[in-house]
């Protein structure tokens, strides 16, 4: 089968690595992909590496707009589509509808219904708009499926497919030597680390008051705090950082291209999420490496982490408890091991790309009904 797969990402996110992720391991013998992104996007060269087609949209695909949908029907034609998979694309689902093939788009965010969406009307409309535009919907978590309910998407169109990812390759001594040099971190530093968008949702601050508490909690153990990523709330964070007198053990790593250093050198891997979560892709793939996680309870966090073998759970804010859990990792040798080990099974049970692609090909055959 044919799938048109629609994205608007111009940057290469969680929503863009997933569909990479996806891309990887969908067996072309049964699903011929096409992807259709923005011209510009910084994904559109790590897609064509994957020797999937690309297609360059010149108008916006997450706004409903004539001159997008013309194009986007254009896109389905191209590709002789069978199915269209959006990701955020709202005109992509109206083409899909007017090329008379199935539609199926995902829901990667868990949001509060506040504002306007606590309108009964509103959620309404909201749940019209996508029971109409979309024969399914792929949620990303449990706690995203209860969301969609909530808008209003019946149950019954809603297939819930946890995010994958690949595993984390292994990387050599000389190359972890080079990473510590340019974070300037020594090889016996315990690394705690957290990797998200630098935007309020993602609870940053909770992460460098944590820091904080550590360095005052245990002074002897040299603690050093990565912050991957990018966002509007750098420089911000960084001043934080100074004020709370932390910034010499906080390296700002900026975006990094690979991760598999930075994942092989943390001890702890943290997730402060007030907003947006599902199955989140920085939690398995340090999980593919070993990594222990500490992660707020907000979203599908919980369920990402299971009984807690492989990681610890605090309340959405709570440094305090946050720096608790991590200190009890740092300063157990056997538990953090444990730890280690039960990360690696549960990564290799539950968050595999693989096993995404193949939930995912088996919802498109049953819509397709080739």
């Amino acid at each position: 089968m044919r799938v048109l797969h629609v994205i608007s990402d111009e940057n290469i996110g969680g929503a863009g690595v997933l569909l990479s992720n996806l891309l990887s391991e969908l067996d072309p013998s049964r699903v011929h992909s096409t992807v259709a992104l923005p011209a510009g996007s910084l994904l559109r060269e790590r897609i064509a590496a994957q020797g999937v087609p690309v297609l360059p949209l010149m108008h916006a695909s997450d706004r409903l707009s004539a001159t997008a949908m013309h194009e986007l029907c254009r896109c389905i034609r191209q590709s002789r589509a069978q199915l269209v998979h959006a990701n955020a694309a709202l005109s992509a689902r109206v083409a899909g509808r007017i090329c008379g093939i199935p539609v199926v788009h995902t829901r990667h965010c868990c949001y509060p219904l506040d504002g306007i969406w606590r309108l009964p009307p509103v959620r309404f409309a909201g749940g019209v708009c996508n029971r109409v535009l979309s024969d399914r919907v792929i949620a990303t978590a449990d706690a995203a499926a209860k969301n969609l309910c909530a808008l209003g998407i019946p149950q019954k169109k809603i297939t819930v497919i946890i995010n994958g990812s690949k595993p984390i390759r292994e990387v050599a001594e000389k190359e972890l030597e080079d990473a510590r040099r340019a974070l300037k971190i020594e090889k016996d530093d315990f690394c705690v680390g957290i990797c998200a968008r630098l935007e309020a949702c993602k609870g940053h601050d909770t992460f460098l008051r944590a820091a904080c508490l550590l360095r005052e909690r245990a002074p002897k153990i040299r603690f050093r705090f990565l912050v991957v990523g990018t966002g509007t709330r750098g420089a911000e964070l960084e001043r934080l950082s100074h004020r709370l007198g932390i910034a010499d053990a906080v390296r700002f790593t900026g975006f990094v291209t690979d991760m598999a250093p930075i994942y092989r050198l943390l001890r702890v891997n943290v997730n402060c999420s007030s907003g947006t979560e599902t199955s989140c892709l920085a939690l398995s793939e340090g999980m593919s490496a070993g990594v222990p996680c500490v992660v707020s309870d907000y979203g599908g966090n919980r369920a990402m982490i299971g009984d807690g073998a492989a990681g610890l759970l605090f309340p959405v804010g709570d440094f305090e408890a946050l720096a608790a859990h991590v200190l009890r990792i740092a300063t157990n040798p056997d538990i953090e091991v444990s730890m280690r080990r039960a990360a690696r099974a549960r990564y290799e049970q539950n968050y595999t790309a693989r096993r995404m692609a193949e939930e995912t090909t088996a919802l498109y055959e049953r819509m397709v009904k080739i």
